[in-house]
């Protein structure tokens, strides 16, 4: 196994990204920044200000009659369209759920479920006039009680979101394994501990929501910001009941999506006003309108674990309650990712964990960055931690003991482990120069009261998820041009980690060309390539490996065509140093597609690949292999004020084959300071009926004086992954492993156990009984 950690600037992956130079000299260009079709109409958007209320009347017959409107959407318009968005499909069939309800509107009908939930839409000449347009639509509503809190939304007084279901609970999963009740007999300690984690925003730095949609001759074009053209293109063709070729998603550069970048509901009204107009449609989303589009899942997480005396665990049994927000959305999908990640990498014989997923009066949740596994992970690696310490047991050897060795069975259908945690639980301590042993007393100035002087604390965190996930077939095409440029269409989009790289480094390798003479398409649904989406750490072994397959395609025609035009065996002939070789006599990739034309063929030299996964025999769904990491911390904790400075932190990730070595670093360090935003900062806030911080100013993230002093990356590499050259998925390993480990570490430094993120001082203090 190679270690890496400083990059090898003579290598070819380690060359500047391919879209490195459009960026820094701001030449890329975003949806906002594309050139309008002519007669392009501005869409705004009403939405409304309560987060539950009833939608008594709504008058825009002012905003109809101001200069340079267009046309107006509200419930009184929409014809004699079902107003009803269909709950995706992809996440109760990925799972054999039974079909559920379709329970969000386009806009509000009869009631208002969430504080942002779109009211009216407004079409004009310029984004000026549709936005003050939009204040001249007078709404009338009869404000209810909101509900926000999942665990009181089940009790049998609390407020319904959704009357005809009867019920504030969505759905339910559950996993279980063994005999729990007789693992606890078998147990000579058992503890019950709760964590909690909040609902947050994703946060990318492009708003989300916007596009531009042209309809001509009934035929949708939609250029979009989006992780998934042919999942949000079928949700256009499938809400309008439109064949799905004739919608066409186009998608330009993403400013980063998280999960967050989805067909919005005003992405839906802009659709239906360019359908109604004729006139092309452009959004231009607020960061307020943004910050109400998406959310993540909120969840509190109860287990009962128990244990042996000599640390053995012996049962586990957890029960989940997640929060949906107002409708389904993503919540098939979190749930069953937190219910398959509860007890993480770690023997336990006897398992049991329920979750209950349920309605509130929030932004409706979708899928985030490592989607459901934050959430047990902070719960689960500080309850390890916690009982670790209760025991008497270090815990370094506590997970020693119980983590799953590498080979060892996991679950029915998914792969053994492939990964060395012990190995990586060292190198994560050795790279903060830590020998893996509690520092409880030890104090900045060498003093002895924990109580009054700043404290290092130490701890070491793991954590486990599938390495890529479902998503079906994967598809590219290689084609050659007379210049033996060679250009890679695909539906993947770059949200800004690398994805264009990739594929130009894996069409380069493959091929044996430079990268210089690979073009790489930008995603486009006609070109009827399907892909999944840039989700799921799954773009470097699915898209990858199609990619790896349309070059190996391409290079058999090559071959064939070589043959053909200059006699000699196909087998007579081979590609090195990017040219056609027959003995001494050698072609140019160009050379050969110019002379196609000699054949009689007029077609373009070209070759599609293609990826399928592995089928769903496990709980874990399409796996091919584990995606494990390791993380260790040191900070200084202040029982004065409740301040933490990190200091240190390292992580240790398992790339099989690093393909680029900026680019995978990157991924890992901008997860991990996604992992301190979320630990120390990120919540959405609701009081008094409404969301309270829903702007850049107000919702805190994280920022360069919050980062550790040293930030130490090791990327472990043993070619043995299933992507193109023993690669690997590494996205989203890196940022679920933060707050416990910061929590862990707090305990380590002051003896408090922080249950619930994020971490902020005043949650210190009243964790020490200070406030």
């Amino acid at each position: 196994m190679r270690q890496v950690q400083q990059a090898d600037f003579r290598s070819p992956t380690n060359q500047a990204r391919a879209d490195l130079e459009e960026k820094v000299t701001g030449r890329a260009k975003y949806v906002e920044d594309l050139r309008e079709p002519p007669g392009t109409a501005f869409v705004a958007t009403l939405v409304s200000p309560y987060s539950h209320a009833r939608l008594i009347s709504i008058d825009s017959s002012k905003a109809e009659k101001l200069a340079g409107v267009i046309a107006v959407l509200d419930r009184e318009r929409l014809g004699d369209l079902n107003p009803m968005l269909h709950t995706p499909r992809y996440e109760y069939m990925m799972k054999g759920l039974r079909p559920l309800p379709d329970d969000q509107p386009l806009m509000v009908i009869d009631k208002a479920r969430f504080d942002g939930e779109l009211v009216a839409a407004v079409a004009a000449e310029d984004l000026r006039t549709a936005r003050k347009a939009v204040e001249l639509i007078e709404a009338s509503y009869e404000p209810l009680e909101p509900v926000f809190d999942p665990a009181g939304a089940l009790d049998a007084s609390a407020p319904l979101l959704h009357e005809n279901l009867g019920t504030n609970l969505l759905l339910e999963d559950k996993v279980e394994w063994g005999d729990v009740e007789r693992g606890f007999k078998d147990a000579n300690r058992i503890f019950e501990e709760t964590y909690t984690s909040p609902s947050m925003f994703h946060h990318p730095m492009e708003n989300v929501g916007g596009c531009i949609i042209q309809v001509l001759n009934d035929e949708a074009t939609i250029w979009g910001s989006t992780d998934a053209p042919f999942r949000d293109g079928d949700k256009m063709a499938d809400f309008f009941q439109l064949d799905r070729d004739r919608v066409r998603f186009r998608a330009p550069f993403v400013g980063g999506h998280f999960g967050a970048k989805h067909v919005t509901n005003s992405m839906f009204a802009a659709m239906f006003l360019a359908r109604k107009t004729g006139r092309p449609m452009k959004t231009v989303p607020t960061a307020a309108e943004s910050f109400r589009a998406t959310a993540r899942h909120g969840m509190v997480y109860k287990a009962r674990i128990g244990v042996k005396g000599d640390g053995t665990l012996t049962a586990l049994a957890v029960e989940m309650v997640v929060d949906t927000g107002a409708y389904t959305t993503g919540a098939v999908l979190a749930t069953h990712n937190m219910v398959i990640s509860a007890w993480g990498c770690y023997r336990i014989p006897n398992v049991r964990v329920t979750a209950k997923c349920v309605y509130t009066n929030k932004v409706p949740a979708s899928h985030t960055r490592s989607t459901g596994k934050f959430q047990t992970t902070w719960a689960l690696e500080s309850l390890i931690d916690s009982v670790a310490r209760q025991m008497g047991i270090e815990p370094i050897d506590f997970r020693r003991k119980n983590v799953l060795q590498k080979g060892e069975f996991v679950s029915q259908g998914a792969p053994h482990m492939d990964a060395d945690f012990i190995d990586m639980m060292e190198k994560a301590a050795a790279a903060i120069k830590w020998d893996g042993r509690s520092s409880r007393g030890r104090h900045v100035d060498g003093g002895a009261d924990p109580g009054t002087q700043p404290a290092r604390g130490r701890a070491l965190v793991l954590a486990l998820r599938s390495g890529n996930f479902g998503g079906g077939r994967a598809y590219a095409m290689a084609a050659v041009d007379v210049h033996g440029r060679v250009k890679i269409q695909h539906n993947a989009t770059e949200p800004g980690q690398g994805v264009y790289h990739l594929i130009k480094i894996i069409a380069s390798e493959t091929l044996e060309i430079p990268p210089a003479q690979v073009i790489v398409g930008e995603p486009d649904t006609a070109t009827a390539l399907p892909f999944a989406g840039v989700n799921a750490q799954r773009t470097t072994i699915q898209l990858g490996n199609a990619v790896k397959n349309a070059c190996e395609n391409l290079k058999q025609e090559l071959l064939r065509v070589a043959s053909e035009i200059r006699g000699g065996e196909v087998s007579e002939w081979r590609i090195a140093q990017g040219r056609l070789w027959r003995a001494e006599q050698s072609l140019s990739f160009g050379e050969i597609a110019a002379s196609i034309k000699t054949l009689g063929d007029n077609s373009i030299l070209k070759a599609i690949g293609s990826y399928s996964p592995p089928p769903s025999r496990s709980l874990f769904g399409g796996l091919d292999h584990w995606a494990a990491s390791a993380a260790a911390v040191e900070l200084e904790a202040d029982p004065q004020t409740g301040e933490i400075k990190l200091i240190q932190y390292s992580m240790v990730s398992d790339a099989g084959k690093i393909l680029h070595y900026n680019s995978a670093k990157g991924q890992l360090e901008g997860g991990a300071i996604m992992g301190i935003s979320h630990a120390f900062f990120e919540e959405t806030l609701y009081q008094d009926g409404q969301l309270l911080n829903a702007d850049p100013f107000q919702y805190r993230i994280a920022t360069m004086e919050d980062m550790p002093a040293a930030f130490k990356t090791v990327i472990l590499e043993n070619g043995d992954g299933p992507g193109p050259f023993g690669s690997k998925g590494i996205s989203q390993t890196s940022i679920t492993m933060v707050a416990p480990a910061i929590g862990n570490a707090i305990f380590d430094a002051l003896g408090v156990r922080i249950r619930s993120v994020p971490i902020t001082p005043e949650n210190l203090l009243k964790g020490m009984g200070k406030i």
